[in-house]
């Protein structure tokens, strides 16, 4: 990490994490659908000629778009081949599918007048400089519409870990007001956000690891292996998480969920 701002990911790692993960991601994703079904009602429901779903995973919110919006064209763009073949081969949607790395955007100035992004900007090494690029893309008075989480996100879990050992096994994510004073170097011309923090509770640690790697987000910035395996990495994650157990004994999972719409 050359900053505080901006985060060495192994992209590569990411990518397999997400195609491995793309045959099961809609059983474990009820969370990722609810916070694109709030980021999705925001959207301008006037006719958009071209639109970009940016990180659009295996085509759930594609295919929302495309029925229930007036939209000409769908760009639908990813990081991982998996989870574009899963869309190809399980979703009869008109959409050209790319995939490339979201830090470096192939596509040309002025282009859509709509990019929708659900959950994906996290995955950014230098999120100032994605903005950046989206405004470019960007028609004049087009609009940018996106979710990300927020740091706190995960707390509970990076708690847990803290028993294990020293090393991070949960993503750093970047504070509101990190991410409103990119808003405003990048110059869109109208902002609005809205946060909401979002919990979601579970019987033990491993329903939380099982959830977390069944929509693909087991890879973690900077993570390095832990020494314990098996049992005894479960003993002590479950000592750790235990002051955070409810009175009923469920394990709380904490999402500081954010919600952007910005007008170039």
């Amino acid at each position: 990490m050359t900053n505080s701002l901006i985060f060495d990911i192994d992209k590569a790692a990411v990518a397999q994490s997400f195609s491995k993960a793309a045959a099961h991601y809609d059983q474990f994703a009820q969370l990722q659908r609810d916070i694109g079904d709030k980021l999705f009602a925001s959207l301008n429901k006037k006719q958009t000629a071209n639109c970009l779903d940016l990180g659009c995973g295996t085509g759930y919110f594609s295919e929302k778009l495309l029925t229930q919006h007036n939209i000409d064209s769908l760009i639908c763009f990813d990081l991982s081949a998996g989870m574009l073949a899963f869309l190809q081969n399980n979703r009869n949607l008109p959409v050209n599918c790319v995939q490339g790395d979201m830090d470096c955007l192939p596509f040309s100035d002025n282009q859509f007048s709509c990019i929708f992004s659900n959950l994906a900007m996290q995955w950014s090494s230098d999120l100032q400089n994605v903005l950046r690029q989206l405004k470019g893309v960007l028609l004049a008075g087009g609009e940018l519409n996106f979710s990300t989480l927020l740091a706190g996100s995960l707390i509970e879990l990076r708690d847990a870990w803290q028993e294990v050992d020293v090393h991070p096994h949960t993503n750093t994510f970047l504070t509101l007001v990190n991410i409103e004073k990119m808003l405003e170097k990048v110059g869109f011309t109208s902002v609005n956000i809205h946060q909401e923090t979002i919990t979601l509770y579970y019987p033990n640690v491993c329903a939380v690891m099982r959830d977390l790697k069944g929509i693909g987000a087991n890879q973690v910035h900077g993570h390095q292996r832990h020494k314990l395996q098996g049992r005894s990495l479960i003993n002590k994650l479950e000592q750790g998480y235990a002051k955070h157990k409810t009175r009923s004994g469920l394990l709380p999972l904490s999402y500081q969920v954010c919600y952007i719409k910005a007008v170039k």
